[in-house]
């Protein structure tokens, strides 16, 4: 028989998982692990959520997948599960949506809209950035991931936190409200704002990358309405389906307006299957007390400041990193905290420990981890 291996792109931990339940992950030798990594955002309501696998059961009997060219229901369902939680836009404006299957496509269409838009070829990044491995969002990252021979237009990188370097030249700057990769790093106060303020000033369009901090991670639905600062433009994947590929591209109508239909196009993107998902997920983040829960639970999280070789706690909400003393690092405590059966995330940044959980995940649950911390620091 011919050798038939996949490729070696990942260092894989010993954990060999059968099931996933939950925020917990089921292993072959019968132990239950804490998932607080949540799959890089991905889980939003966790492992085999009943009520996300009753709507894909159904969209699949009903409906298991149509071109594009035609209109479905699952289409609709969306729109109306995902408009109330939009961030607000003035009166006579509205959001344009378009689907694919990743962050990186998403992350490449919001940038080929903006280059179509603004007629304008220089893309503004920073330093830290993680926009995804496509050639079109690699151009951004900071460091580049991936070896393309040369970026698919002209990049601007600006250190993280200013505003400088903003101008008539540049058709959009994009970032992550949040850099995750990067080890969970906050915007500097005012920073976003200045940011809005610039881009207005210089005709350039602002892009908000959420992969990581949309659809309720936060604590609110989109980062928009927790920094108070609305783009012309943001993205999304990981989490907006609960674990189905989705990737979505949202424009303010105004900014795309000029911008020709068939700039874009996907043969899987929008397909009914996950369109079914990102609908129920966009209803459970807009359900009564479901934001709350996140709030709550990162409140527990934050006690984990000062805690053994824990300096203090970075990020919002469910996105959020544990930057540890020098000494020791994030893949140390990692490991720790697995011989105490909780999975956590490392980043770039060694002295930073990430926490991107199910935001199903409960008080008690994340209380675990402050329990965890200590066990593993008196080991020390």
């Amino acid at each position: 028989m011919t050798d038939f291996q996949e490729f070696p792109a990942y260092a894989r931990l010993d954990l060999p998982v059968v099931a996933a339940q939950g925020c917990e992950l089921l292993l072959a030798d019968g132990r239950r692990v804490l998932d607080l990594y949540g799959g890089h955002c991905v889980n939003t309501l966790g492992g085999g959520d009943a009520r996300l696998g009753d709507a894909l059961a159904e969209q699949w009997r009903t409906n298991s997948f149509v071109t594009n060219l035609l209109p479905h229901d699952a289409r609709a369902a969306f729109e109306a599960a995902a408009a109330p939680s939009a961030p607000p836009l003035p009166e006579g404006d509205g959001w344009r949506y378009f689907c694919s299957n990743s962050g990186a496509e998403a992350n490449e269409n919001a940038i080929k809209l903006a280059i179509a838009s603004t007629g304008r070829e220089t893309v503004v990044g920073f330093t830290g950035a993680f926009h995804g491995r496509t050639a079109g969002a690699a151009a951004l990252n900071d460091p580049p991931a991936g070896r393309w021979p040369r970026p698919p237009y002209d990049v601007r990188r600006l250190p993280w936190g200013t505003v400088e370097g903003i101008d008539d030249a540049v058709a959009a700057v994009v970032l992550e409200p949040i850099q995750s990769l990067a080890g969970v790093v906050d915007p500097p106060p005012g920073f976003l704002q200045a940011l809005r303020d610039a881009c207005d000033a210089a005709g350039a369009l602002l892009v908000f990358d959420e992969v990581q901090t949309g659809n309720g991670r936060l604590g609110t639905p989109w980062a928009a309405q927790f920094f108070g600062v609305v783009p012309d433009l943001y993205t999304t994947a990981k989490g907006a389906a609960g674990g189905i590929p989705m990737g979505l591209t949202v424009a303010r109508a105004s900014t795309v307006e000029s911008v020709p239909g068939n700039a874009l196009g996907s043969t899987f993107g929008g397909g009914p299957v996950a369109m079914a998902a990102a609908a129920e997920v966009a209803r459970r983040i807009a359900a009564p007390g479901f934001l709350d829960n996140v709030r709550a639970v990162s409140a527990v999280f934050r006690e984990a400041a000062g805690r053994g070789a824990v300096r203090r706690v970075r990020g919002e909400g469910l996105l959020l990193g544990l930057e540890l003393e020098t000494g020791i690092t994030a893949k140390e405590v990692r490991d720790a905290l697995l011989t105490q059966d909780i999975l956590t995330g490392t980043s770039n940044d060694p002295q930073v420990l990430r926490l991107s959980p199910p935001l199903t995940l409960t008080p008690e649950q994340a209380g675990a981890l402050l329990d965890a911390l200590d066990r593993v620091f008196l080991a020390a």
